[in-house]
């Protein structure tokens, strides 16, 4: 076990709208809720922009989604107290909401600050639009469209929300070849197709694009663009936006564009709580995304002990359609159904099962009408 090299955010500005420790006012979930918005705390934006690697004399930097723009500042703040500096950093900064602009603003002037203070040349550009509307014609290519930027480094917390097969901006994503389910999953892959060859990609976003039918093609145009280095889980649901009522399994990931895969990646883990240790592993690359696997699936083998049940489960010949089985997963979610779970069977209910692996299997009874 180890503890991540975690770099203090000394950008002066004004501080994230919403953080681990002052609660998200209803209104303010109502938004959140609306725009699948949920602002990143400076504890999780500090260790993202710890993960980077690659020394760059010019960072180009990509903040699609940018909030009050702690993703940017915790960045900034590495490098410009790392030995080897940079000579000029300039950002990029989306964001949808209204209300967010002017603390970004400030943010990136603290960014400005402490820049000119380390002698690193510094500009900034805010831009109060809609990335998916903004950056597809880049992406396309449109005739009268500007010059696409190019960037190097992106550090990103996209929205998460669902997008309906038959929105504008389902078709949005479609013309520019990108099948995305989510809101979070089209801002990726946008952004995989703006950085040059060799960027680096820092993003936290929900665990689902792991695995299942829906992120299939997203998975195969990431995996195909991008080489993974590292991949960091959370241990509790709720833990990396305590303050949001967020119950989404979150993921961080570090990708570098067009590289060979690695033959490790590091897998690692931590409670989310500020100032909680990180566990880390390093696991072969095809152990993480296996080289015969059609799915593609992402594979994130925590510990010994899951790794143990999943090779035993690659051993096992049969599958459940073939034994005549057939399971159904998420028909009762019991963080969400409290109030109607039971521990003794009564009339109108039907067993439900919870299977973790590496931990005990509980039964419990639900109804099921």
């Amino acid at each position: 076990m180890t503890i991540a090299a975690i770099h203090p955010n000394v950008i002066a500005g004004e501080t994230p709208t919403l953080s681990p420790f002052a609660p998200a006012s209803l209104s303010d979930l109502d938004k959140q809720h609306e725009l699948g918005q949920f602002l990143t705390p400076n504890p999780v934006a500090e260790f993202m922009a710890s993960l980077f690697e690659i020394y760059r004399s010019e960072v180009h930097l990509l903040d699609a989604g940018a909030g009050a723009g702690a993703l940017s500042a915790a960045l900034v703040g590495r490098l410009c107290h790392q030995p080897r500096k940079p000579k000029r950093i300039s950002i990029t900064a989306y964001e949808i909401d209204a209300a967010q602009i002017k603390p970004l603003r400030a943010r990136l002037d603290g960014c400005r600050r402490e820049c000119e203070r380390v002698g690193i040349l510094f500009s900034a550009t805010v831009l109060n639009e809609d990335f998916i509307t903004a950056a597809v014609p880049m992406v396309r290519g449109d005739l009268f469209t500007s010059e696409s930027p190019r960037f190097n480094t992106a550090i990103i917390n996209p929205p998460y929300r669902k997008i309906s097969s038959d929105s504008s901006t389902r078709l949005l994503l479609r013309s520019a070849g990108i099948e995305a389910s989510n809101l979070y999953a089209g801002f990726v892959a946008l952004i995989t197709r703006l950085l040059d060859k060799g960027g680096e990609l820092v993003a936290i976003t929900p665990r689902s694009f792991c695995n299942g039918p829906y992120f299939k093609p997203f998975r195969e145009d990431f995996l195909e663009a991008m080489s993974l280095r590292r991949l960091h889980v959370f241990e509790s649901r709720s833990a990396a936006f305590s303050g949001d009522a967020v119950l989404q399994e979150n993921i961080i990931f570090h990708a570098v564009k067009g590289a060979s895969k690695p033959e490790q990646v590091i897998i690692s883990s931590s409670s989310g709580a500020s100032g909680s240790p990180v566990a880390e592993r390093e696991v072969e690359y095809r152990e993480v995304v296996s080289p015969d696997d059609a799915e593609q699936f992402i594979h994130l083998v925590e510990g010994d002990t899951q790794d143990s049940a999943r090779a035993v489960m690659g051993r096992l010949s049969a599958s459940l359609p073939k034994l005549g089985l057939f399971v159904s997963t998420g028909r009762v979610v019991d963080f969400r159904a409290k109030e109607f779970l039971r521990q003794q069977p009564e009339r109108d209910t039907a067993r439900s099962e919870e299977r973790r692996v590496g931990k005990e299997c509980r039964s419990r009874w639900s109804p099921y009408h």
